[in-house]
């Protein structure tokens, strides 16, 4: 019998509700199939959940999971050609025609499909009215304080927040550290074991080794690497940080500069050629395009002899709900023309000159750090953001929005590293007091909410330390359900 279609945000429902019979499931060849973990749901492009664990047959498989209606449309989706489904282990569908053959992901392999049709432990339309249910109830759900914090002084809001920022801030600072603490080792040919991540309270995170001196931290190529992946990171955002961060290690600052940053040709033969994203110039009906594509693909294949790091692959990066302008090919471009800067010599000292001069206000250490990420690209790349796209006369740059990012995010945890190695009083609080003058960055949807559901008209979130604040008090205390430890939830019900 065939399913009614009904619309695929209610299938992610079902599956991550598990609404179906677990203890007899099989896949369309008849494998068992056991679900140890759906996985993570994904918002952005690529597949439906990510890491799954999926036992089928004797196997544990650990992958991804694709939802459709009906089997069919793996192919008309062409899933099949996309890489960024190369890691799906499972496709999950209502239902599926007797003849239609297996999943293949561009790699070759096939897929063990699992119809649930026959599985469900309700009729569908019982199945599909209560995954309605379960999504209103997620759009209403707010902070668990909400109807309680009225009576919450603003002055216990307002120190909390700060008390939160630089807990926050001090998770950066931890991962810099770490990540330097990296560096040194590499440039000694240490090997150890690798550090965990962290996130959450700064107390669960070990302080780095004691065995490093000064000496140790002295190299300014280790403070520019730093700096380099830090800012590679923020051109990211959130959806591409990983892939960015990942090529910064790869192709690294000083290997750059062996070959003359100021060249911005090779620096994009190196950094689109390592990050797999110099695509085939067959169908470009821009001639300028493919001229210049076609022009970094020869100077990547003189320079690659050159290059023992590690690549990405095309596949690696999302594209998808992205504006042309944040498009990872343009975000990249804009790196290459960053570089003369990031890459001179004296680059590392002048940032932090500019940081600690105490004669200096904040408004022109903001100004500076605006013209020196302020960059200049030549004619190809101020009309376009990718290979195979044309905009007219918008081109890529570093916008104030993106500028605040870096400094949030890598510029101040950097630079205040640097104080805390080198114990400079004056560089550290010269920083934390810019932090707590800078406006905040663009609102958000958790600045929203705790705007609409916290703060009120009792006060707004006047500088970027206090939304770092919101931001830590909301992912770490609202979300988890944490009232008892928070200073606001202690003044309410939730928090007795």
């Amino acid at each position: 019998m065939s399913a009614p279609h009904i619309p695929e945000r209610f299938l992610r429902q079902i599956w991550q509700q598990q609404r179906f019979t677990t203890d007899s499931l099989q896949a369309a060849d008849g494998k068992p199939v056991r679900i140890l973990s759906p996985g993570a749901s994904n918002n952005d492009g690529g597949p439906d959940f990510l890491n799954a664990r999926i036992r089928v047959g004797n196997v544990t498989l650990r992958g991804d999971v694709e939802l459709h209606h009906d089997a069919a449309e793996w192919l008309t989706h062409n899933h099949d050609l996309d890489p960024h489904y190369n890691r799906v282990i499972l496709h999950v569908v209502l239902t599926a025609d007797a003849i239609t053959p297996p999943a293949q992901t561009a790699s070759r392999r096939a897929i063990p499909l699992l119809v649930l049709h026959p599985f469900l432990d309700t009729t569908l339309r019982v199945a599909w009215m209560q995954s309605i249910l379960d999504e209103r109830e997620e759009r209403r759900r707010t902070l668990p304080c909400h109807p309680y914090n009225d009576p919450v002084p603003v002055e216990v809001i307002r120190q909390w927040l700060n008390h939160l920022a630089h807990e926050r801030l001090e998770l950066k600072i931890r991962r810099f550290e770490e990540r330097l603490t990296q560096l040194i080792d590499e440039s000694k040919l240490v090997i150890r074991e690798p550090y965990p991540r962290y996130y959450g309270n700064p107390d669960e995170i070990p302080v780095p080794q004691k065995q490093y001196t000064r000496r140790d931290y002295a190299s300014k190529q280790l403070w520019e690497q730093l700096l380099y992946e830090g800012i590679m990171e923020c051109m990211g955002y959130a959806k591409n940080h990983s892939p960015f961060l990942s090529l910064a290690q790869s192709v690294q600052l000083r290997f750059l500069k062996e070959h003359d940053v100021r060249d911005t040709q090779t620096m994009m033969a190196f950094l689109f050629g390592a990050g797999g994203l110099l695509p085939s110039s067959r169908g470009l009906a821009d001639r300028e395009s493919r001229a210049y594509l076609l022009a970094l693909k020869r100077r990547w294949r003189e320079l690659r002899p050159q290059y023992k790091g590690g690549t990405l692959h095309e596949g690696d990066w999302l594209f998808f709900r992205l504006r042309p302008v944040n498009f990872p090919t343009a975000r990249l471009a804009a790196m290459c023309f960053l570089l003369p800067w990031l890459g001179a010599d004296d680059s590392f000292r002048t940032l932090i000159r500019t940081m600690k001069e105490e004669i200096l206000s904040h408004d022109t250490r903001l100004q500076i750090l605006r013209d020196q990420f302020r960059i200049q690209p030549d004619g190809f790349w101020k009309s376009h953001h990718h290979f195979r796209e044309y905009r007219g006369k918008v081109g890529i740059t570093i916008g104030d929005a993106r500028l605040h990012d870096i400094i949030v995010n890598a510029i101040v945890p950097i630079v205040l590293v640097y104080a805390r190695v080198f114990r400079d009083s004056v560089v550290r609080s010269t920083v934390l007091s810019f932090l707590a003058w800078l406006s905040p960055g663009q609102d958000n949807i958790i600045e929203r909410a705790l705007q609409s559901e916290l703060l009120k008209q009792k006060m707004r979130l006047d500088s970027a330390l206090q939304q770092q604040g919101a931001i830590q008090l909301f992912k770490f205390y609202c979300v988890p359900r944490r009232c008892r430890e928070c200073e606001v939830g202690k003044l309410t019900p939730l928090g007795k």
